[in-house]
């Protein structure tokens, strides 16, 4: 790669919950004190220069630009939704462009789930917005959320985009020129970052919701941005320090000219228009299908499970992210072979960056509820947010939505199960137990998957394997396991392919009996 024409900004100035501040709102090391009682004081950045900031056509309603506010009362159709809780939301409306206020409030909406299901004792939350573009049938929409909680005070960035030509609302990585185009952009940022203060090593990955707020300022630059914390390295125990606020990197017109999709070309015109232009002819035919956008990653690779001659075998791993998982993921992508992760909360919330990471090479993404509890101990009332908040931390830290939860110790009921699949995924537990829980060696581990696996592919044909990546043995032997079972045959797929497309409210695998507590995990 050649000489990195970006540079970083981290302009200061965090506005209180629920204010609506006029003309630019960024995060930064004001907010320090707060935040989190455990961040370590944050270098005190210089204000940025003007043209590092994305152009802003207008952040109040007027003219032709309406808007739409909401409070917590408009919100309450979520699974689990928390008492007390302040919510406070606006996004403009425009006219002409009804589908983009529909896109925009489905965004919103999807903020506040993640908020209520994401946030350790959540106090409040603000949704603010400006217009970033306006002219030539394209509009830019920057929403600002500021989230109070246990750990404090900090903002969330995403921006969004119309175009006029599909009628769709579009995602700001849809700015870039498909995925090649956006792992182009994550280098020339890490290489921008590098060194930086408060940008830890892996926290980069070309996926969704790390670009979901890009646009340009008036030289045509391109303004990359970050959430309060999305940079910040891992703080065993916690979430990652967002008392650093907003870093942002801006990419040189010249250097970014060639990674724009056409969307990104219109939009930057429209950035620098002296006067913003909200006319929107209405689009020659509506698109039915949107187009692949960069960052959206599919689990799995190129297998059909269900093809004759073709055994597949899931790998899970339950109870992370930890530490080892990083070690993990080397090792898996040394052997291409893709694995089902089953996360719990504390530690989702601990390694953000590290979900990122296995989402973005390919793995499938799932829930072991929050607090690894006895679920069949709880009352019916404790499961909306038992399982509702594993699902909000990975929306939030990679915009997938999850769709397999696995029961910790296997237990489930009637009641687990509705609630499972009133949040619209399947129960999966396995057919293979490694018990690596038990605190065996590698070689027993090795052993005794390769001889259920066989039974299991006898029974069921294809195998889901048990497995645990916070314990050392279990990945001191997964080099062996992954060489043996390829050569007893089988091709390693998805949870999701192993089944084939399980169906929410559904238990798998099927016309087997749920494990006793006795088997299966140890205590958490």
């Amino acid at each position: 790669m050649g000489q990195t024409t970006a540079r970083v900004h981290e302009p200061r100035d965090l506005p209180s919950p629920g204010s609506r501040r006029k003309g630019h709102r960024w995060a930064g090391a004001a907010a320090a004190a707060l935040l989190l009682p455990a961040a370590s004081c944050a270098a005190e950045p210089g204000a940025a220069d003007a043209a590092d900031l994305m152009s802003v056509v207008a952040d109040a309603p007027g003219g032709p630009v309406s808007e739409w506010t909401g409070t917590a009362a408009d919100f309450d159709g979520h699974p689990y939704v928390p008492d007390g809780v302040a919510v406070t939301a606006a996004y403009p409306e425009f006219e002409g462009a009804e589908g983009f206020s529909q896109g925009l409030a489905g965004h919103v909406d999807r903020r506040v789930g993640d908020f209520y299901g994401g946030s350790r004792e959540p106090v409040s939350l603000d949704v603010d917005w400006e217009v970033t573009a306006a002219g030539g049938g394209v509009l830019g929409v920057r929403l600002v959320h500021t989230v109070e909680d246990l750990h404090g005070l900090r903002q969330g960035y995403a921006t969004y985009w119309y175009d006029a030509e599909t009628g769709l609302t579009r995602y700001s990585s849809e700015l870039i020129a498909g995925q090649e185009g956006l792992e182009r952009l994550n280098g020339i940022v890490t290489d921008a970052l590098a060194g930086h203060p408060h940008a830890g090593a892996d926290t980069l990955w070309p996926i969704l919701s790390t670009y979901d707020s890009m646009g340009f300022n008036a030289d045509g630059d391109l303004v990359v941005e970050f959430d309060d914390g999305h940079l910040s390295p891992v703080r065993e125990g916690h979430p990652p320090d967002a008392s650093p606020g907003r870093i942002g990197v801006v990419v040189d017109a010249e250097e970014a000219a060639p990674l724009l999709s056409d969307l990104g070309e219109r939009a930057r015109a429209a950035s620098a228009l002296e006067e913003p232009d909200f006319a929107v002819p209405a689009p020659d035919a509506p698109t039915a299908d949107r187009p692949a956008v960069p960052g959206e990653v599919t689990a799995g690779k190129d297998v059909d499970c269900a093809a004759e001659g073709v055994r597949c075998v899931a790998l899970t791993f339950d109870d992370g992210p930890a530490e080892t998982t990083p070690h993990l993921l080397d090792l898996l992508a040394e052997e291409g072979v893709v694995a089902t992760f089953f996360l719990n909360g504390d530690p989702a919330l601990t390694r953000p960056s590290v979900i990122r990471r296995a989402y973005a090479e390919g793995h499938e993404i799932a829930n072991h509820n929050d607090q690894h509890e006895h679920m069949r101990d709880l009352p019916v009332s404790a499961l909306p947010r038992q399982v509702a908040t594993v699902n909000a931390i990975v929306s939030r830290e990679t915009g997938y939505r999850v769709t397999l939860f696995r029961p910790p110790f296997g237990q489930s009921s009637p009641e687990v199960l509705a609630e499972v699949g009133a949040q619209e995924m399947a129960q999966v537990v396995w057919n293979v137990d490694s018990e690596d829980w038990t605190e065996i060696g590698p070689n027993e581990i090795v052993e005794r998957v390769t001889e259920q696996t066989a039974r299991a592919g006898r029974a069921d044909r294809d195998a889901i394997v048990l497995l645990h990546d916070p314990l050392p043995a279990t990945l001191a032997a997964v080099p062996e396991l992954i060489g043996l079972l390829r050569e007893d045959g089988y091709t390693f797929a998805t949870t999701t392919q192993a089944i084939g497309d399980p169906v929410a409210g559904e238990a798998y695998p099927t016309g087997r009996n749920v494990p006793e507590a006795a088997s299966g995990e140890p205590e958490a």
